[in-house]
């Protein structure tokens, strides 16, 4: 009878103490999880070369890309889509993935909507974490690559680039045809908000001693309370890239940099761990977030060219240049 009581007091006080911790601290979550922002080190990026291209989303919005010309006017030469950081646009890919012209590939870079000169559709607020809408546009620069005559549908491989590197991970989970994936800061959302939580939101709640009583699981099924919350306000579905990375099928590699600020290592090597059996992590040292081309250049190009040229079954061409 004693125990009884005893067990029964013990989970009355853990049941008040989840009901007041969502009620204080579930706002501050959904506040931190839609306003945080991530901004990418300004720099001046250098113009794409190539074939300006504008096409339509599965939704009506219009975006632009850029093609670069086919090495020798050769049209089986392989395409790598680049999908660009939140708040860059498709002229960083000189910089991320330039090297790959000279290495008998061509890219297709684009803008994703409210990015560079694609259009901001009414209602629409791009943050960093990606969601359907981003979704739609890789499929979107897909149909239109895949309709053009001068592009070899059976030879495309995904570039990603922090949030661009979801988009392609979770696009390509589906689609078979996408040869390989090329991931650079990779982030899942319900990781990195847990991960959010633990570290900023008792700042604006006093609630910094309840955390550390509390088993995983109350800190788990607050996390889906505030992405599902979120979801219903702004009417936006987010990716959950660890179903994607479960049903990916094709080869990925993952760069991580070793200092990475937003993202743990324990996160990368979870992202991994989910995904199939053909893949590959790079963890480079003394580089921050989406920081690898610039800590260690030369291993970048090496590593990066060298899936590509496997995945997508290009012969050893010259020796790709630092651009």
């Amino acid at each position: 009878m004693v125990l009884t009581i005893v067990f029964a007091s013990i989970a009355l006080v853990l049941t008040a103490g989840a009901v007041f911790l969502v009620a204080r601290y579930l706002p501050i979550i959904v506040n931190l999880f839609l306003n945080v922002t991530v901004r990418r080190r300004p720099e001046k990026d250098e113009i794409l070369p190539g074939e300006d291209v504008a096409f339509e989303t599965a939704d009506g919005v219009h975006l632009r890309g850029t093609l670069t010309p086919a090495p020798g006017n050769n049209p089986s030469a392989p395409v790598i889509v680049f999908c660009h950081e939140y708040t860059a646009n498709r002229h960083t890919a000189r910089k991320y993935a330039g090297f790959l012209m000279d290495a008998g590939f061509r890219i297709f870079a684009f803008d994703f909507r409210g990015h560079g000169d694609s259009v901001l559709p009414n209602g629409y607020f791009p943050r960093q974490w990606a969601t359907e809408y981003e979704l739609s546009d890789l499929r979107a620069a897909l149909r239109y690559l895949r309709g053009r005559s001068d592009v070899s549908a059976t030879r495309v491989g995904f570039f990603g680039m922090s949030r661009g590197a979801v988009t392609a991970i979770a696009v390509a989970a589906d689609d078979p045809g996408v040869a390989g994936v090329v991931s650079d800061g990779a982030f899942c959302t319900e990781i990195t908000l847990e991960s959010y939580m633990r570290r900023w939101a008792p700042i604006f709640a006093d609630v910094r001693k309840m955390l550390w009583l509390l088993p995983p699981f109350v800190f788990s099924g607050l996390r889906k309370m505030a992405i599902r919350f979120s979801e219903h306000r702004v009417g936006i579905r987010f990716v959950r890239l660890a179903p994607a990375l479960r049903r990916l099928r094709t080869p990925i590699l993952f760069i991580h940099g070793e200092e990475d600020s937003y993202l743990q290592m324990s996160q990368a090597r979870t992202l991994f761990e989910l995904a199939g059996d053909r893949k590959e992590l790079w963890v480079v040292q003394g580089a921050d977030h989406n920081g690898a081309i610039d800590a260690q250049p030369e291993e970048y190009i090496r590593r990066t060219t060298g899936f590509f040229r496997r995945t997508l079954s290009v012969q050893e061409a010259r020796q790709p240049s630092v651009r």
